[in-house]
């Protein structure tokens, strides 16, 4: 597993193929495993890079300020990408909006994945996860909250845990419960753009907004609304899938989001 320093920390990272450029930006209850299908998958036409944020994975987290999009810009810097295809999901399209409004000159295409979106009006359940997982978090209870995220991101509102792989739930299980252990509680998240909502218009890079069929009821009416207030980005849903469409079904993933990214 190679990594880099980055920014006062060491950024781990999978790299496989040759080509243009693709980073692999993971979900907040996952980290650089979720992509280790996929980036197999797309190392045939490209040069594919999952990254471990900052918090997550063998990527360490320290007190103080940080910013995901600003480790990232250090990781291209230090791996000599001066343009890269981003693909973000959950969390990480953030980070992939961050970038493209902020550093447009360093962004070829992007690919959203199960994002959120400023300022909406999220179901109740969202917020009751939110408030189990602290409590949860803040007794120490870590194997409690990381089962709960599972039953809520990745089984989704439409299937029981019987219906899912069971390998999968487990290993995002593992992603999460590693990023609550190595989590410090004084660090503070910043970014490079102090909001994006109103800016998505100034938008330029080609982008695919995609979310997964079984996916909460929220992501699925955000992914559109991305698409429309982007210009000129295309909507698609993922049968099927539910937050985390790489880990679940990387060859149909691929399949969706290689053409895209070969286009000229």
């Amino acid at each position: 597993m190679p990594s880099i320093d980055v920014n006062s920390t060491r950024i781990a990272y999978e790299e496989a193929g040759q080509g243009p450029a693709v980073l692999l930006l993971h979900a907040g209850i996952a980290d650089r495993r979720m992509w280790s299908s996929t980036i197999r998958e797309l190392a045939r036409d490209f040069r594919a890079i999952a990254p471990d944020h900052r918090g997550f994975g063998d990527s360490p987290i320290g007190p103080g300020r940080f910013c995901w999009t600003a480790d990232l810009l250090g990781l291209m810097d230090a791996l000599d990408i001066e343009r890269a295809h981003l693909v973000g999901v959950s969390m990480s399209v953030h980070v992939t909006l961050d970038l493209a409004l902020a550093h447009p000159d360093r962004v070829d295409r992007l690919v959203l994945v199960g994002g959120g979106l400023e300022g909406w009006d999220y179901e109740p359940e969202m917020d009751a996860v939110d408030e189990a997982e602290t409590e949860a978090f803040e007794k120490g209870d870590f194997e409690t909250a990381a089962w709960a995220q599972v039953r809520f991101w990745l089984d989704g509102p439409d299937r029981t845990a019987d219906e899912v792989d069971p390998e999968i739930r487990r290993l995002v299980y593992d992603m999460q419960l590693n990023a609550y252990k190595i989590d410090d509680p004084s660090a503070e998240v910043s970014w490079l753009v102090s909001e994006y909502r109103s800016r998505l218009g100034e938008i330029k890079a080609p982008t695919l907004v995609l979310a997964g069929s079984l996916d909460r009821v929220d992501m699925r009416r955000i992914a559109p609304v991305l698409a429309a207030e982007i210009p000129g980005a295309r909507y698609q849903q993922l049968q099927g899938v539910a937050h985390l469409p790489p880990l679940e079904d990387p060859e149909g993933f691929a399949a969706v989001v290689r053409p895209f990214l070969l286009e000229p």
